[in-house]
C-alpha cells in the first residue's frame, strides 16, 4: 500500500522540530450530486463525455454548459478538482463541431499552466480531428502565424497576445484569426488583479474591439463577488456558478494550526522540512510568501548545520535533471533531501522539470510562493505546509486546495503572526472569514493612458470603419479622452505622461508589457548566457543588485554586471553566503494640491495623498558566517560607479505626531503587517518611507513623518482604506503585539492611539492658485539651484536646475546632475611637447537644456518661483 502522510505522522514531526499543535480544524468530506449530459450539446461529445463519466456530469457542470451552449458567458468558481476545465472543453468542442470556421482562444495567466494543460486538451480534441496549438513567449516568430491559420483552439498567454498579436493587427493570418473567434476561455482569472489584472480589463476590451467574439468563459478560484469581478475584467455580465452550487466530490481535510516555541522560528522551519523529506512518507507542497524565503530555506536544506559550502562554479547552470541525478539529490542520501524552490522568474525548462519530478514521485517536497497556487497538475498531494499567514483568504483556500484531492489530506499551518491561536475559536474564525475582492484599479491614468496609447495603434491598423469602442463603455471616462487624443490630437499631453508617450515611439505593446506596466524588466544570464530568470527593476533593488549575491533554484550566483540599457544582469556561481541592499526610501507627498484625504488634530494628522517616491540603493551588506563586510557603490567600487535609483509617482497614507517613535519605521511595519492582514492586501504591493515636506496639512512650516505607500507606479489606491480606518487598523497592530507579548511595541502602539483618537476628518480644500495677469507673462518655475525632477526618456531622474531661459522652441530649463560624473577634455597645446596626461583637464559646468513641461518639482521640497517671461524680472511664489 502507497505510503503517505497522516495527521498523526504531521503531527508527531512537527513536535519534533520545535512546534507546538494549537488547533485542530475538519473539513469535513463531500459527496458528489450529478446530472446526466446536457441533451443540447452536439451528439459527438455527449457521447465522449458519456463514455468518459458514465455517472454523468457533477450538477453544476452540466448547468454551466447548458448556459454556455444558450449563448451565456459563464463564470465558474467552484473549487479545486471541481472539473472546471471540462466545462469549457466540451463547450469547445461543440462549437467546432458546428462550425467550419470559429475558433476558440483560451488564455492562461503563465506558461507553466499552457504546458500542464496540453495533455488534456489532447485527450478532447485528438478523437475529433481539431488541431490546436500553443503560442508563448518561447514559440518562435516564424511559427506562430501558422498556428494561427491552421488550428481550431489556440492556448495563449496574455503577455503574448498584448505584446505580440495586438501589435500587428495588419497581418492577414492575425486578421483573419481575430475575425473567426467566437468563445474566449479565461482559466486562472482570479490572477488577474493589482497591476496585471487592470492592464488585463483594458487589454481585454482592446480585444473585443478588434474581435468578434460572442461568448467569453471565465474559471477562477473561490471569490467573494465573482460576476461582478469579471464585469470588470471584461466588461460583460456572466452567468455565476459558484460554491453554493458546487456538487463535486471532496475528502476530508485536517488543518493543524501550529506555533514555533523554541524562538529558533527559522532553524525549527528547516529541521521541519528535512525531517518530513527523509521520512519519504509522501508528496508535500509548502508555501512561502517571498521569492528571498522560498530560496534561503532551500539553500538551508542542501547544506549540512553549521556547512560552510566553498563550491565554485565551474561548468554553469546545472538543471533540474542534472540535479535530481547527482549524488546530493538521492534519495538515501541525508545531507540534501529531495526538494527544490519554486517561484516566479524561472525559465521555462526549469519551471517544467521541477513540476514533472513532483508528478512522478522524483522529488519529495516543493518550497513555493504563490506561483504553485494556480491549477497546475503536480499529482497528489499529501500534505500542504504554511509556513506562514497566506497574505489572503483567496491565497490561503488555493493554498489549501493543492492537497488532499483524491484521498484524505493534512494541512500544517504555521501561525507565525500569533493571531490566530490566542483568540477564541481562532482557527475556525479564521477559516470561515470572508474572501476578500479582487483589487483592480481602473481610474490609475498612467494604466489608461499607455493602454490609450497601444488602442491608438490598433486603431490605426485595423481600420476605423472595423473598429468597434463600444466595448470601452464599461471603462472610466478618461481612457476614452486619452484615446481620442492619440486618435485625433487636439490638447497637450500632460508632463508627467510625456516620458510615456516618448517610450511608446519604439512600439506600445512591447515597451508596456502587460504585467509590470511600466516598469522595465532584466534578464539574468551566467556568464556561459544561460538564462537564469527574469526580474522587474524593483525586483532587482532587492534581489540582483551590483555585487548581490543571488540566488536560483537554491544556488548561489554573484551580481558582476548591472546592464541597464540592455536589460541585463550578469552572474557568476558564488558560495552560499548572502547579501542585503543598503536601500534608502525617501517619499515627497503632494500636500499642495495632491491630498485626497486628512484627518487631523491639534497636535498631528493623517492624510493620504500624492506623492513622488524614491528608492536608492548605494551598495550593500555580504554576510560570511558570523562575519558581515560593508560594500558602498562609488569610484572605488568594483561593482558599480553610482547608485541605482527608481523614481515613480504614487499615493500613500502619511502621518506625524510629536512623539518620535510613532513616527518611524517600526511602527510603520507593525501598522503595514496589521493593515495588510485585515484588508487582504499583499505586502510586496506596498512600501514604507520617510517623508519630507517644505509644508504640512496643519500649518508647520516643515514636516517629517512615515508614510505607507501603494508600489505600484501609478498607484491603485490599496492604502486608500488606510487612511479611513487608522483606528481599527491599530487595533489589530495592538492585537498582534499582545498575542506576541511585546510590551514595547503594545506600549507604543497605545501612545500612537491616543494620538489618532483625537483625529478628525478635515475637507480637502483646493489650493489657492496665484492668479496671474496674462498681459504681463508671469509663470511659475523651478528656482536656480533647486533639485527637480527630469522625465527622460529612460525614465524620471533627479537632476539641479541651473537657470531658465525663453528661447524659441518656448521655456527651458538648463540642468546639470547633482551627482554627475566628472567628464574631461583633451586640450590642444601650443608645443607638441606636452605629455598627454597634461592636456587632459576636467570640463567645468556639464549641463544640457530641457523643455520645461519635461521638469517637476518635487512635492514639498522644491522652491519655485514667479518668472515675468517679457522682462526676466523674478519674484518669490
Amino acid at each position: 500500500m502507497e505510503a503517505y502522510f497522516t495527521e498523526n505522522l504531521v503531527s508527531s514531526i512537527a513536535e519534533q522540530s520545535g512546534f507546538e499543535i494549537l488547533d485542530r480544524h475538519v473539513l469535513p468530506s463531500r459527496g458528489a450530486r450529478f446530472l446526466p449530459v446536457p441533451s443540447d450539446l452536439h451528439d459527438s461529445i455527449r457521447d465522449f463525455v458519456n463514455q468518459n463519466y458514465p455517472g454523468g456530469l457533477f450538477c453544476h457542470q452540466a448547468k454551466a454548459i447548458e448556459a454556455s451552449l444558450e449563448g451565456d458567458d459563464i463564470c465558474l468558481s467552484t473549487s479545486t478538482a471541481s472539473g472546471k476545465s471540462l466545462v469549457f472543453m466540451a463547450v469547445t468542442v461543440d462549437l467546432i463541431l458546428r462550425s467550419d470556421t470559429s475558433k476558440v482562444l483560451a488564455f492562461y495567466p503563465a506558461r507553466a499552466l499552457i504546458q500542464d494543460q496540453i495533455e488534456k486538451w489532447r485527450a478532447i480534441l485528438k478523437p475529433f480531428d481539431i488541431n490546436f496549438g500553443y503560442i508563448d513567449g518561447g514559440v518562435a516568430m516564424e511559427k506562430r502565424l501558422s498556428i494561427l491559420d491552421t488550428c481550431r483552439v489556440v492556448l495563449m498567454t496574455p503577455d503574448v497576445a498584448h505584446a505580440w498579436l495586438m501589435s500587428n493587427l495588419g497581418t492577414h493570418e492575425i486578421r483573419n484569426f481575430l475575425k473567426s473567434i467566437r468563445i474566449l476561455i479565461l482559466d486562472e482569472a482570479h490572477i488577474y488583479e493589482g497591476v496585471f489584472g487592470t492592464n488585463m480589463a483594458y487589454f481585454l476590451r482592446r480585444l473585443q474591439a478588434v474581435s468578434k467574439l460572442e461568448r467569453i468563459i471565465t474559471s477562477t478560484a473561490t471569490l467573494d463577488n465573482p460576476s461582478e469581478f469579471v464585469y470588470q475584467i471584461t466588461g460583460r455580465q456572466p452567468r455565476s456558478f459558484g460554491p453554493e452550487v458546487d456538487c463535486s466530490g471532496s475528502p476530508q481535510r485536517s488543518i493543524l494550526l501550529a506555533r514555533e516555541v523554541t524562538g529558533k522560528s527559522f532553524e525549527s522551519m528547516v529541521g521541519l522540512l528535512r525531517r518530513l523529506a527523509r521520512f519519504n512518507k509522501g508528496k508535500f507542497l509548502a508555501f512561502g510568501d517571498t521569492r528571498r524565503m522560498v530560496e534561503q530555506v532551500v539553500m538551508a536544506l542542501k547544506r549540512s548545520p553549521n556547512e560552510e559550502d566553498d563550491q565554485e562554479e565551474k561548468n554553469g547552470h546545472i538543471g533540474i535533471s542534472e540535479e535530481l541525478n547527482t549524488k546530493e539529490g538521492s534519495v538515501n542520501n541525508l545531507k540534501v533531501p529531495r526538494v527544490l524552490p519554486y517561484r516566479a522568474g524561472y525559465e521555462t525548462i526549469d519551471r517544467n522539470e521541477i513540476q514533472k519530478a513532483l508528478a512522478k514521485g522524483n522529488l519529495v517536497g516543493v518550497i513555493s510562493t504563490s506561483a504553485l497556487e494556480l491549477g497546475i497538475d503536480i499529482g497528489e498531494i499529501d500534505l500542504i505546509i504554511l509556513l506562514n499567514q497566506p497574505p489572503s483568504m483567496k491565497a490561503f483556500w488555493q493554498r489549501v486546495g493543492r492537497g488532499g484531492r483524491k484521498r484524505s489530506g493534512v494541512c500544517l499551518f504555521i501561525d507565525n503572526r500569533g493571531t490566530i491561536a490566542d483568540k477564541p475559536a481562532g482557527l475556525r474564525k479564521y477559516v470561515d472569514s470572508p474572501i476578500e475582492p479582487s483589487w483592480l484599479y481602473l481610474d490609475n491614468r498612467y494604466i489608461q493612458y499607455t493602454n490609450a496609447l497601444c488602442a491608438a495603434l490598433e486603431f490605426r491598423e485595423h481600420g476605423k470603419d472595423q473598429y468597434d469602442t463600444a466595448p470601452f463603455n464599461s471603462l472610466p471616462s478618461k481612457f476614452n479622452k486619452f484615446l481620442e487624443n492619440e486618435i485625433n490630437p487636439t490638447e497637450i499631453i500632460p508632463h508627467d505622461l510625456y516620458p510615456l508617450k516618448q517610450r511608446a515611439q519604439a512600439g506600445p505593446h512591447r515597451e508596456f508589457p502587460i504585467r509590470t506596466g511600466m516598469e522595465k524588466s532584466f534578464q539574468v544570464r551566467d556568464k556561459f548566457g544561460s538564462p537564469l530568470g527574469t526580474l522587474t527593476f524593483s525586483q532587482s533593488l532587492r534581489e540582483a543588485y551590483p555585487g548581490a549575491v543571488y540566488y536560483y533554484m537554491g544556488r548561489p550566483y554573484r551580481v558582476n554586471r548591472f546592464k541597464y540599457r540592455q536589460g541585463e544582469i550578469y552572474v557568476y556561481r558564488e558560495k552560499y553566503w548572502t547579501t542585503r541592499p543598503k536601500a534608502w526610501t525617501m517619499v515627497f507627498p503632494n500636500f499642495e494640491g495632491g491630498m485626497l484625504k486628512l484627518f487631523r488634530s491639534d497636535e498631528g494628522f493623517v492624510a493620504e495623498s500624492e506623492m513622488q517616491v524614491s528608492e536608492r540603493v548605494t551598495g550593500f551588506i555580504e554576510q560570511r558566517g558570523s562575519t558581515k563586510e560593508n560594500h558602498e557603490y562609488g569610484p572605488s567600487s568594483t561593482f558599480s560607479q553610482r547608485e541605482l535609483n527608481r523614481f515613480f509617482e504614487t499615493t500613500g497614507v502619511c502621518w506625524w505626531f510629536p512623539v518620535a517613535y510613532v513616527n518611524s519605521e517600526v511602527m510603520a511595519s507593525r501598522i503595514l503587517e496589521a493593515f495588510c492582514f485585515k484588508f487582504g492586501v499583499q505586502r510586496r504591493d506596498l512600501g514604507i518611507g520617510t517623508f519630507h515636506s517644505n509644508t504640512s496639512p496643519i500649518g508647520l512650516e516643515k514636516c517629517k513623518g512615515i508614510c505607507i505607500f501603494d508600489a505600484t507606479h501609478g498607484s491603485l489606491r490599496l492604502t486608500e482604506r488606510l487612511a479611513e480606518n487608522f483606528a481599527e487598523v491599530l487595533e489589530e497592530a495592538i492585537s498582534f503585539a499582545q498575542s506576541q507579548r511585546d510590551s514595547l511595541a503594545i506600549y507604543e502602539l497605545e501612545e500612537l492611539s491616543r494620538f489618532v483618537r483625537d483625529l478628525r476628518s478635515e475637507g480637502i480644500e483646493d489650493i489657492q492658485k496665484i492668479e496671474l495677469d496674462d498681459e504681463e507673462n508671469w509663470t511659475k518655475v523651478i528656482a536656480p539651484g533647486e533639485k527637480g525632477i527630469y522625465d527622460s526618456a529612460k525614465g524620471p531622474m533627479e537632476v539641479l536646475v541651473l537657470d531658465h531661459r525663453y528661447t524659441p522652441q518656448g521655456l527651458m530649463y538648463e540642468l546639470k546632475h547633482p551627482k554627475g560624473r566628472r567628464k574631461f577634455d583633451i586640450t590642444t597645446p601650443l608645443s607638441k611637447n606636452v605629455p598627454l596626461l597634461e592636456r587632459i583637464v576636467p570640463k567645468t559646468g556639464v549641463k544640457w537644456l530641457v523643455a520645461a513641461n519635461t521638469g517637476r518639482p518635487g512635492p514639498g521640497e522644491t522652491r519655485m518661483v514667479l518668472v515675468n517671461l517679457m522682462t526676466g524680472e523674478s519674484k518669490p511664489l
